[in-house]
């Protein structure tokens, strides 16, 4: 039966590497009951004093016949010492089911949503940002997890979601007492659009413009309009419906500012789908955006020597992945899936097209062996990463990425030699995907004395936020 007010979380292990765990190393804080299944697939129990200490591997007694669960009579009281998260070894809330598979042990903690989002909230945006920051992101990270217990994520392992970033991250940083006030403040609130709830994603930092859903090239029929580029400065007007009005919004103890949305010194948002009018706005700075502070509000990346085996390897791994985001010219100017034998010398890459906001959507690569378009931001990001070359930010700071360039905001520049290209600088802003909320310029919202309503509604124009249990 549906139940709106728990959630059940996969665990994965020590750095997020497995669904699978090799034993589980438990010490519970209070009294529990421990229920396992029994050969006739009843569920039998007994009784666990508080200080019990379990180590639990695939050849346990309890897991002879299916699973086991553990359900504590306080909160935060099973400790997993074989788990290790930033904050250090986690203590969980709600009980632990534990189930043996092949390939190791699967464990899901399942707790009441409110519980599960005073740890998603702190580990998903720092807890020293505004109050109405975090509130904004209560809400997000409640919706989320809302639509996924409508719809499980991960039913094959009996699941709703898990703890990475495929979902949200969850307890990979302590509780924080901000954060827990934020969820607490906004207890039952949910993003609506059209009375259903919404899908709301949100990223680290935007380059002064986000994107839409269209990135993804999913397939959804679902209206996902209100997740629109959004420009994000606070000194021009904000058009909220296309061709309509021109509308102010107030800002409580903020100044007397209007939010943009579609113009400014760089031109509408439409035209940043075109090159040189991209080129300009990503290769300069403007001061008055919310993010223009930000270490990763602009970068540049530079491949001094390009490895044309490496670009090939990421090629072929996009490719099995996703055919039809990998395609190769044919006879007739025409593109198709189809695997890629080599990589030959490289004579030209550039972006082919741009999405909404001047997102790269579109890569061409021009080769001895053939002509390829790299379909999708994400996918984009992965073929130009080559996992060694540094990203300098707009401080002065570096780092590697590690599987993927920072955003899909950027513009190319080939360096040659006898007309093969032998690298390349891009010159790029954000962090992220680009599409919803921008933490980060929540959080500059929130300085400026924004609520998270009004948060919310800058970057989910026409939602609304309404109460778990409200009628629609």
């Amino acid at each position: 039966e549906f139940d709106a007010k728990t959630i059940r979380v996969l665990l994965m292990d020590t750095g997020f590497k497995s669904v699978f765990h090799a034993s589980a190393d438990l010490v519970l804080g209070s009294g529990a009951d421990l229920e396992y299944e029994n050969a006739k697939g009843k569920m039998v129990g007994e009784r666990l004093e508080a200080g019990t200490q379990l180590t639990v591997g695939p050849d346990s007694p309890y897991l002879e016949f299916g699973r086991m669960i553990i359900t504590p009579d306080e909160p935060e009281a099973i400790t997993i010492r074989s788990i290790e998260r930033s904050q250090g070894t986690p203590v969980y809330s709600g009980s632990l089911e534990i189930k043996g598979m092949p390939e190791g042990l699967v464990l899901v903690n399942d707790l009441y949503l409110e519980d599960y989002l005073t740890k998603v909230v702190p580990s998903e945006m720092p807890a020293s940002y505004p109050m109405e920051s975090l509130k904004a992101q209560a809400v997000c990270a409640r919706t989320y997890a809302y639509l996924y217990i409508l719809h499980a994520g991960l039913p094959e392992v009996g699941a709703h979601v898990d703890d990475t970033t495929s979902y949200q991250v969850y307890h990979n940083c302590s509780e924080h007492m901000d954060a827990t006030t934020a969820v607490k403040e906004t207890d039952g609130m949910l993003l609506v659009y059209q009375g259903m709830p919404a899908q709301n994603y949100y990223y680290s930092t935007s380059c002064g413009v986000g994107t839409d859903a269209g990135i993804w090239k999913a397939g959804n029929s679902e209206d996902l309009s209100y997740m629109r580029a959004v420009r994000m400065n606070l000194h021009a007007q904000e058009e909220r419906a296309e061709g309509g009005d021109m509308q102010d919004a107030d800002m409580e103890d903020a100044d007397e500012t209007d939010i943009e949305t579609e113009t400014d010194k760089a031109g509408s948002i439409s035209s940043l789908q075109e090159e040189e009018t991209f080129r300009k706005f990503i290769t300069s700075k403007n001061d008055s955006d919310l993010e223009s502070d930000e270490p990763w509000y602009r970068w540049t990346y530079t491949v001094k020597e390009i490895d044309r085996d490496l670009m090939f390897k990421r090629m072929e791994e996009r490719f099995s992945v996703s055919p039809e985001s990998v395609l190769t010219e044919a006879e007739g100017g025409y593109f198709v899936s189809q695997s890629i034998d080599k990589l030959g010398k490289i004579k030209e890459i550039s972006i082919a097209r741009r999405g909404a906001g001047g997102v790269a959507s579109e890569l061409l690569i021009v080769a001895e062996t053939g002509t390829y378009k790299i379909l999708g931001e994400y996918n984009i990001r992965c073929v130009l990463c080559d996992r060694r070359s540094e990203v300098t930010r707009q401080d002065g700071s570096t780092v590697v990425p590690s599987s993927l360039l920072p955003s899909g905001f950027f513009v190319i520049e080939t360096g040659k030699k006898e007309e093969s290209v032998v690298g390349y600088t891009l010159i790029g802003g954000g962090y992220g995907h680009g599409v919803g909320m921008s933490q980060n310029g929540a959080k500059s919202l929130g300085e400026e004395g924004a609520d998270y309503r009004y948060i919310l509604d800058f970057f989910f124009p026409g939602c609304e936020t309404k109460h778990l249990g409200e009628d629609n």
